[in-house]
C-alpha cells in the first residue's frame, strides 16, 4: 500500500512514481495486460496533473479496499480546481488520426480501464480517485 506519497509535479519523477505504483500493481493483478492498462492509465493521470495543473507537487496513493475487492489509486494536487470527469471532450476513436480532435483521450483511456471514477475538491486541492476491481 502507498499511502499519500509526495512527488515533486516534475516528468522526471515520473518512472519513479509508475515504479512504485507498478510494486503495487503486481501484488493484486498477476495478467501483465491489466498491470500495463493500470499503469497507463496512472501515466495519463499523472501527465495530465504535471503539464496543466500547476501544482508543484503530487500526492499519489494506492489501497486495496477489502470489501470492494478493488485497487483505489488516488491522486491530489494543489493547483488549479479541475475535475476532468465533467465537460470531457467526445472522444472519435474510429476517426482517422488526423482528423481527431485535440483532448480529452487521456480522459477515455483511464475511464475505460478503470471500472470507477471519482473527483471532490478538499482544503482547495484536487483529488481524483480511480478504482479497479480485483478478479
Amino acid at each position: 500500500m502507498i499511502q499519500s506519497k509526495v512527488f515533486p509535479a516534475k516528468r522526471e519523477v515520473l518512472p519513479q512514481i509508475l515504479k512504485e505504483l507498478s510494486e503495487e500493481i503486481v501484488k493484486y493483478f498477476k495478467d501483465d495486460k491489466w498491470r500495463n492498462r493500470l499503469k497507463v492509465a496512472a501515466e495519463e493521470i499523472i501527465i495530465n496533473i504535471i503539464d496543466y495543473s500547476g501544482s508543484e507537487k503530487i500526492i499519489v496513493s494506492c489501497e486495496y479496499l477489502e470489501d470492494e475487492q478493488s485497487l483505489r489509486f488516488e491522486f491530489v494536487d494543489e493547483g488549479a480546481l479541475y475535475n476532468p470527469l465533467e465537460q470531457k471532450p467526445q472522444v472519435d476513436i474510429d476517426a482517422e488520426f488526423d482528423e481527431r480532435g485535440i483532448g480529452g483521450l487521456g480522459i477515455f483511456l483511464y475511464e475505460t480501464i478503470m471500472y470507477k471514477l471519482e473527483y471532490h475538491c478538499e482544503d482547495g486541492k484536487n483529488h481524483l480517485l480511480a478504482y479497479k476491481a480485483v478478479n
